[in-house]
């Protein structure tokens, strides 16, 4: 208890200072990563000044497990079949393209790197590939969004940036989820079959959907949340599906992030308060997210110093493999008043779920290289962060030059848009 009570005050009060450093910056440059957040907790941790000891940032791993799994919930819950149907499939087809060729880039560039480099064998050099892999295809659409609300552009091309994140996203997480099902790691109870790599993935599959289903059950008749008492019952309601899924996927050592995902579709397409869980997941976000980089950065460690060469190399992979993603699809499979070379430049923003994955790795494979991975990914988002605001406004306003305008202090940001 006192752990948790320390961790919320020093959460707090790193969230106010990082406010009034950095917060009037990011209204008047458009800067909107977490790097910071990431600095703060390596300041706070036991590296530096010791306020989050190793031994307290072990004991918040279940709260760690809740964060990320919110993030994927939020994730899943963006993907409600009526409104993708109403997509044009120019654009589905684009952002798959994007996911895919970016993945696939990364993941063979990272095989090469940990097998004939590194000179790991072939499942150490796959699971951590593959993680990697999932991290490198991520990004955000939060310096996009950003902006076009500030400087009133509205490029055809937004929408599919929109979507391809999000695709993004699906495509990294299940790519996650599936890498920690098939080489799963840990021991059934004694005279217990030990399932196989298909049934790893079926249970982890399962343990969404049966949440889903449960939990849709709470919810209750659509405007409830409007008031006091149904928004109190649908935080509880989704605040207990989310422990509850997460905590049966860290104990089968799999991927709250993946289960969660599949928890948000389900309760997303499933009864009349798919709003309300939208909007409560959208406006809880933020505090998720930064809270998650802040235990990341004080959680952080060098780890092997054989292995810190794959770092920085992680971060050029990521580079090379999204233009690589995004040249193909802005130019081969965009619609002809679409197409571009420049798509990456759009999607350079690493967002909180490559930190989530990171996280997660480091909980289900304690024995494979976790502070590698982590290293890397929060290398990659102290980096691609600071760049992906200025790289997207470059881009957005080289499509629409005469329609790129100064920011209007006097429009607000958008908060966020329910699907």
């Amino acid at each position: 208890m006192q752990t948790t009570l320390t961790a919320l005050a020093v959460v707090a009060v790193g969230y106010i200072l990082a406010y009034v450093l950095f917060d009037r910056l990011r209204d008047r440059y458009g800067y909107v990563g977490g790097a910071e957040y990431v600095l703060l907790g390596v300041l706070l941790g036991p590296r530096v000044s010791g306020l989050l000891g190793a031994a307290q940032v072990q004991d918040l791993t279940p709260i760690v497990s809740l964060a990320a799994g919110w993030l994927g919930m939020l994730l899943g819950s963006y993907f409600r079949l009526p409104t993708l149907a109403l997509l044009p499939r120019s654009h589905v087809a684009t952002a798959f393209a994007e996911a895919v060729a970016t993945f696939l880039a990364a993941l063979a560039a990272l095989l090469a790197l940990f097998r004939f480099v590194a000179g790991q064998t072939w499942p150490d050099v796959v699971v951590q590939a593959v993680t990697l892999a999932a991290i490198a295809t991520l990004s955000s659409p939060a310096a996009v969004d950003a902006f076009a609300g500030r400087a009133r552009v509205r490029a055809p091309i937004l929408p599919v940036l929109q979507l391809t994140a999000r695709i993004d996203a699906l495509v990294a997480v299940v790519a996650f989820g599936l890498v920690l099902a098939i080489y799963h790691q840990g021991e059934v109870a004694p005279g217990v079959r030990t399932p196989t790599a298909t049934e790893w993935a079926v249970i982890n599959l399962a343990v969404g959907v049966a949440s889903g289903v449960l939990f849709h059950l709470f919810l209750g008749p659509r405007g409830s949340a409007e008031e006091p008492e149904g928004a109190s019952r649908l935080f509880v309601a989704l605040a207990g599906a989310i422990v509850v899924a997460s905590g049966a996927s860290y104990y089968l050592n799999l991927s709250p992030i993946y289960t969660n995902l599949i928890l948000g579709f389900i309760l997303s397409n499933s009864g009349s308060s798919h709003r309300d869980v939208t909007r409560l997941l959208l406006a809880t976000e933020r505090p998720v997210y930064l809270a998650l980089l802040i235990f990341a950065g004080a959680a952080w460690s060098p780890g092997s110093v054989d292995l810190l060469f794959i770092a920085p190399a992680f971060v050029a992979i990521r580079l090379a493999a999204r233009y690589f993603g995004g040249r193909l699809a802005g130019m081969h499979v965009a619609p002809p008043e679409m197409r571009t070379p420049g798509l990456a430049r759009g999607l350079l923003a690493q967002g909180g779920i490559g930190v989530a994955i990171a996280v997660n790795y480091a909980q289900v494979r304690p024995d494979l290289n976790p502070r590698l991975v982590l290293t890397a990914t929060l290398l990659s988002v102290l980096l691609f962060e600071v760049v992906a605001s200025r790289e997207s406004a470059a881009f957005l306003t080289s499509l629409e030059p005469e329609a790129a305008k100064l920011p209007d202090p006097a429009q607000p940001e958008p908060a966020g848009k329910v699907p």
